[in-house]
């Protein structure tokens, strides 16, 4: 009987490495590597260079939300220090199956360690950015989805199921969000549910206080503090466009040229990929894009190609953020005293 667990983990992880292994297998079918070894080579040093500070902006762009957010809180901690810690919780959240969630314990503790601030206040801060991050993503992901049926880049028969997931993963951060703002906290409610470890862990009580002190604080700011967070909307689009702009110019420079909204399709598709349990949407990226790019009318190579250039790119962020973590984890506070009102964001 104690066996049963570990035998469901294993079972588990063979599954997935053998959804990896058939993604990756389709993915490459029939195609020379010196076909993907041109369509790489169309990028030049100069764009290459360009695409890595393009994206670096984007990077940055994604703290802001939660400086607008921390802001509202009476805590303007710069967005320097933010965009390191998003990116050390990415690598993170990109190593383990599923990327949206993962290193939002790490950006809890950088934020609570180096910058003083009580563990409720970051709970806060993480919550609330996390939810209007994924309200962001899975708003894309409802008009991404319409578009990628309208132009063709999947079945018309999965168009019931596609539309069902996007609404019910967009409407599940739009209900704790409702929730939280009548002051009703989900995560607070359910930690409470867990008697059996509420007696057996000392810690559980005081991790089920704190985000009691989050969601009320969340709470807060959505009825006291309502024009922080059209703001941290309005960046939230900001994030978005700057992302879709990304992902149009680097189809562009290995020869994929394609509408912005062809483009909004084979993003789609990538996003749709990360979705699978597997570290890193590994072997379904590959596969989302060869599929996307091939039904707008260009090689399977190029689909490759786009792939493996934005798996380079996620594994370039992936490994920064594991030094960052490292380099940051144990370091010391980045300011003297608590971040407040008075100090430069």
């Amino acid at each position: 009987m104690g066996m049963r667990p570990e035998l469901r983990r294993w079972s588990a992880r063979i599954l997935q490495w053998i959804l990896v292994f058939v993604l990756l297998g389709w993915a490459l079918r029939g195609i020379p590597l010196a076909d993907i070894g041109r369509v790489l080579g169309r990028l030049r040093v100069s764009q290459l260079i360009g695409l890595l500070a393009l994206d670096l902006l984007i990077l940055w762009s994604f703290s802001w939300r939660w400086w607008a957010v921390l802001r509202a809180q009476g805590h303007p901690v710069p967005s320097r220090f933010l965009a390191l810690y998003r990116l050390a919780a990415f690598a993170v959240s990109y190593l383990t199956p599923g990327t949206q969630f993962g290193g939002e314990p790490l950006q809890i503790y950088l934020l609570s360690r180096r910058h003083s601030l009580p563990a409720s206040t970051a709970i806060a801060s993480v919550l609330l950015d996390k939810t209007l991050e994924l309200i962001g993503n899975f708003t894309f992901l409802v008009i991404g989805i319409q578009v990628v049926l309208h132009l063709g880049l999947i079945p018309t028969t999965a168009r019931t199921a596609l539309v069902s997931l996007s609404v019910g993963l967009f409407l599940l951060p739009v209900l704790y969000l409702w929730l939280s703002c009548r002051g009703v906290g989900p995560a607070t409610w359910l930690l409470r549910r867990f008697h059996v470890a509420a007696r057996r862990w000392p810690g559980y009580r005081r991790l089920a206080e704190a985000v009691a002190g989050g969601e009320e604080q969340v709470g807060a700011l959505c009825r006291g503090r309502s024009l922080w967070l059209v703001a941290a909307v309005g960046l939230t689009l900001v994030s978005w466009l700057a992302v879709l702009l990304g992902a149009w110019v680097a189809m562009r420079f290995i020869g994929i040229s394609v509408s912005p909204t062809q483009a909004v399709g084979v993003l789609t598709a990538a996003r749709l990929a990360f979705l699978l349990p597997v570290p890193g949407g590994l072997g379904a990226l590959e596969a989302s894009q060869v599929l996307a790019v091939s039904a707008l009318g260009f090689s399977r190579a190029d689909g490759v190609g786009l792939g493996l250039l934005i798996r380079a790119r996620d594994l370039l962020f992936a490994g920064l953020g594991l030094w960052l973590g490292v380099v940051l984890a144990p370091g010391k506070r980045a300011g003297r005293k608590p971040a407040g009102p008075s100090d430069a964001a």
